[in-house]
């Protein structure tokens, strides 16, 4: 049943005969609208992706109209009477020609404009960057459903399907058909400029620096291992883009962090390139320019920007003056008896470890200077110093009950004057203790203390971690000390501040403030967001009492520049950036190349993109490492380099892989300790220098003149008098060893001493690591950063001691041909262990002998679980004690015959020497161990826990 409707609509339903025998099609009805056909309701067929003119397909009393289409997709509208079919088939194909033909005449303009803009764009004859072959994509992309007809030349004259043809690869292969555009552009400016490639510097480029120095794209991004000829490939970009004639040396910065390497690359650009207006500047250089451009004179540089020791010195001095104000000395005071150090409850903690670990990198110290366990003993501690009560730290207990099994029990706190002693013990309100402590056994301790106190009938004041939590522990120890007759003698603030000066504790938070400083201002903020982010923080009274602090010596500071009419880096940055964001800089660079950007900060990067924006045609080529972003510390932002794309936008992220420097074992050793961090931007780094023998040795010795000269004499005697360079490296500056000892010694050796941060961007044949042990000096470091800074820094990573792994593969990679590392083997490093453990590939045996340790402690410790269990001699008897000590007391007992380790096998421990036989029973009533004893009837087994109340036997 044909019927027309008003606007030439078609319409169409199948007898219910046609629909009883045509069942097996899915589309019995249809109609259509001005740009498609609807199938029953449901499905609707735009004209557009018809393929082919709409065909008939016979059956034995019903038709079928087939249609075609674009996707291959066939549909059959079924049960169409024979004698209507032609007619219906021809209608449907006149409604869609009619269409088709309005569409391409209004389509028509777009074609012709879109061919166009893409002659323009492949006229040029350059790489093509994203966001333009986005945009016109963007703007075109619409155009590509018209090309999928079979019979589109029916519709569109003959000049406008030429168009549309030329463009048909970029309408159906979209961003793909620019990328082989772009890969053909690069192969074809590598050829051309070849000659240039191959004599721009002392080696010819690399192919994969060839390829980076002629990608265009607006953002580009190399990520460059050590070695592998970052500056090579700065001078090959800024030398490619002047030969090619894609930009004047005018309009190209080069930007450099330190103004060494500044000038090393401007000697190079003059001399490989000829050129002499290419500029090239450290960021705080540009900074300079930037503010002399818009204020007409050049800025005078503070002396105080140039001596980090002034700056600290002048905040110290401002302190001592502001301790004039009552306020100020109050709140100075209260900030170290109470904010010092942060505090964090013993029952957050899972294990004892975490817990220690906690307070070896906050280094928790009294008033009187001692480290003590606890940051409530240290408020007690710092109480007692405050009411001028008189105290001693963990002294042996007047009566001695040291025995074999046993040390000397200490009391926390003993008062002199008044023979009373104070235990702090780490309980809540209910009895219990923290999750890492043995509650049976703490609180059989603690009644065993009570009960030894009351024994000897001495004075026993007890505090409580609950008492902490509910703000009343200096009060309640204060009540009880009243009621025992102790007199209170309050040290008054400027007593108290005379103290903090000795210790240096006043001096020390003036260097931190110091830094602060210069943090604070990077970060380009004011005192209000400077109170913000204080009120933010988890220990928000802490930081906000810094903050405090802090103001007015912001306001001295800055004032201290005003009247000296001079500015400091910090300012060189942020004033830049306020000059060129508001326009009163106008940037003639349209090409930025930036060199190390992996110590990019947030602050720089800003500057860097201020420039971007004032340039239509410009283009960011940066240089660096994520491997080597080491220097947080100062602001700099790892995550910028891993996360370029979403701060810049779309980039072309180039590898440069093959280095030039360090051999493939000292390459496969530094890459594999790298990337146990998977943050890391995974690269594979290949040796130009092959070798087959391990190239990292381990030198276990706890004296370190030990491990350096086994070194040094092992490099002599490899290269018989030969003159090699030997780079000596520490985490600290003060790990520097007499050189002039070894020098006379080892003539031939080129010996120098760096920390590992200065020696980034050098090499030496060899390489000697130094202080590779746990602590706060250690590598890595074990030092929280002070929260007030942290507040100020880049994010911290998750993945513990990230930076500490990245400053050890700097180290590495230092080296051409072999690395010492030397380590205490009763301290070692997280690091060293993780390499043995691990089995990196490299020589640990390979010295012996006097001076020299066996093996590393690998023997973890079961009660704090981070420590590890020594060897130690006590006059009594041999045993294992925990490397953790004093924090963790733990002690295991040792072979009574031979001194070694015991292990437990069934219901004994059995010596793992196998030259020894010895063995000893274990308690079946508490685990402990049998002692054999001697009494009046002869020797007999005794448990070694008999203080704890087992008396099994």
């Amino acid at each position: 049943m044909l019927a027309n409707k008003p606007f030439n609509t078609i319409s169409y339903r199948t007898s219910w005969l046609a629909q009883l025998f045509a069942s097996h099609t899915d589309y019995l009805a249809f109609n259509t609208h001005n740009d498609r056909i609807v199938l029953k309701g449901e499905k609707h067929i735009p004209y557009l992706v018809i393929a082919s003119e709409i065909g008939i397909e016979q059956g034995i009393f019903w038709n079928s109209l087939a249609i075609h289409l674009n996707d291959g997709q066939k549909i059959l509208l079924g049960g169409v009477h024979k004698k209507q079919a032609t007619t219906l088939q021809a209608s449907l194909n006149d409604a869609t020609q009619d269409y088709m033909v309005a569409f391409y005449q209004r389509l028509s303009p777009d074609i012709e404009q879109a061919y166009l803009q893409a002659q323009s764009i492949f006229k040029a004859k350059r790489y093509i960057r994203y966001p333009l072959a986005q945009q016109w994509l963007k703007s075109h992309q619409h155009l590509a459903l018209g090309l999928k007809r079979e019979d589109i030349s029916h519709y569109v004259e003959p000049s406008i399907l030429t168009m549309l043809q030329a463009i048909q690869p970029m309408l159906n292969q979209g961003y793909a058909y620019i990328e082989q555009w772009n890969e053909a552009y690069v192969q074809q400016q590598i050829t051309e400029f070849q000659v240039f490639f191959d004599q721009v510097e002392a080696k010819p480029l690399t192919d994969k620096q060839r390829r980076v120095c002629v990608i265009d794209e607006q953002h580009n991004l190399v990520l460059a291992g050590a070695g592998t000829g970052k500056t090579s490939t700065m001078i090959g970009r800024a030398g490619y883009l002047l030969k090619s004639g894609i930009a004047r040396p005018q309009e190209i910065l080069m930007l450099a962090f330190a103004r060494k390497a500044a000038d090393e690359m401007e000697e190079r650009i003059q001399a490989k390139l000829g050129v002499s207006s290419l500029t090239v500047k450290t960021f705080h250089s540009l900074g300079k320019h930037i503010i002399s451009q818009v204020e007409g004179i050049v800025p005078s540089i503070s002396k105080m920007a140039e001596d980090e020791h002034l700056r600290a010195r002048f905040v110290d001095a401002q302190i001592q003056q502001l301790l004039n104000d009552e306020q100020y000395k109050s709140r100075l005071v209260t900030y170290f008896l109470r904010f010092s150090y942060p505090y964090k409850s013993a029952f957050r903690f899972k294990s004892l470890g975490e817990y220690n670990q906690y307070i070896l990198d906050n280094d928790i110290r009294t008033l009187q200077g001692e480290l003590v366990k606890s940051y409530e003993e240290c408020e007690i501690a710092n109480f007692l110093y405050r009411q001028g009560v008189c105290y001693q730290y963990e002294v042996n207990y007047q009566i001695n009950t040291a025995g074999p099994d046993y040390r000397a029990y200490q009391p926390d706190f003993f008062l002199p004057d008044y023979g009373i002693y104070i235990e702090h013990f780490a309980i809540n309100e209910h009895n219990q203790t923290p999750p890492f402590i043995d509650q049976q056994s703490y609180l059989e301790g603690m009644a065993w203390k009570r009960t030894l106190h009351e024994k000897h009938q001495t004075i026993l004041l007890e505090t409580y971690s609950y008492q902490k939590q509910q703000g009343i522990l200096t009060q309640s120890l204060s009540e009880q000390l009243q009621q025992a007759g102790v007199s209170f003698k309050p040290v008054a603030n400027n007593e108290l501040l005379k103290q903090l000066n000795q210790l240096g504790q006043v001096s020390a938070f003036a260097q931190l403030l110091a830094r602060v400083l210069a943090l604070f201002k990077s970060a380009y903020l004011n005192i209000k967001d400077m109170a913000a982010l204080a009120g933010q923080h988890e220990d928000k009274e802490r930081m906000q009492a810094a903050a405090f602090l802090f103001e007015p010596i912001y306001e001295l500071y800055q004032q201290q520049l005003r009247d000296t009419q001079t500015i400091d880096f910090e300012d060189m940055i942020g004033l830049a950036i306020r000059y060129v964001e508001s326009g009163q800089y106008q940037s003639p660079y349209r090409y930025l190349l930036v060199d190390e950007f992996q110590d990019i900060s947030a602050s720089r990067a800003r500057l860097i993109k201020a420039l971007l924006n004032q340039q239509a045609d410009n283009s960011l080529f940066c240089v660096g490492d994520d491997w080597q972003s080491i220097y947080r510390f100062t602001g700099s932002d790892v995550t910028i380099t891993k996360e370029f794309s979403e701060y810049f936008g779309y980039t072309a992220t180039s590898v440069l892989d093959k280095t030039f420097r360090f051999n493939n074992k000292i390459s496969k050793f530094a890459s594999q300790f790298v990337m146990r961090n998977s943050t890391q931007i995974e690269k594979q780094i290949h040796s130009h220098h092959q070798v087959n023998q391990p190239a990292v040795s381990l030198i276990k010795t706890n004296q370190d003149s030990i491990g350096l000269n086994a070194a040094l004499s092992a490099i002599h005697a490899k290269n018989q008098n030969k003159a090699v360079s030997v780079l000596i490296l520490a985490r600290v500056s003060f790990k520097k060893p007499d050189l002039s000892i070894y020098k006379s010694q080892y003539p031939s050796l080129q010996l120098q001493f760096m920390t590992v941060h200065a020696s980034k961007g050098k090499e030496a044949d060899f390489v000697i690591i130094l202080g590779l042990d746990k602590g706060k000096h250690g590598f890595p470091a074990e030092k929280a950063t002070p929260a007030l800074l942290d507040l100020l820094l880049p994010k911290a990573e998750d993945f513990a001691y990230a930076e500490e792994r990245r400053l050890f593969y700097v180290a590495l990679t230092r080296a051409r041909h072999h690395v010492y590392l030397i380590s205490d083997a009763t301290k070692a490093s997280d690091f060293i262990r993780e390499l043995i453990h691990d089995r990196y590939e490299m020589h640990s045996e390979d010295f012996h002998g006097a001076g020299f340790q066996d093996k590393v402690a690998d023997k973890p410790c079961s009660q704090c679980q981070t420590g590890f269990m020594l060897a130690k001699d006590s006059q009594y008897s041999s045993f294992f004690g925990c490397n953790q000590y004093p924090l963790c007391a733990h002690t295991e007992s040792a072979c009574q015959w031979c001194g070694g380790e015991l292990k437990e096998r069934g219901h004994f421990k059995v010596c793992v020497s196998k030259r020894c036989d010895y063995i000893e029973p274990i308690c079946p009533r508490c685990g402990g161990s049998m002692r054999l004893r001697k009494g009046p009837y002869g020797e007999f087994w005794a448990c070694s826990n008999y203080r704890k109340g087992s008396d099994f036997s």
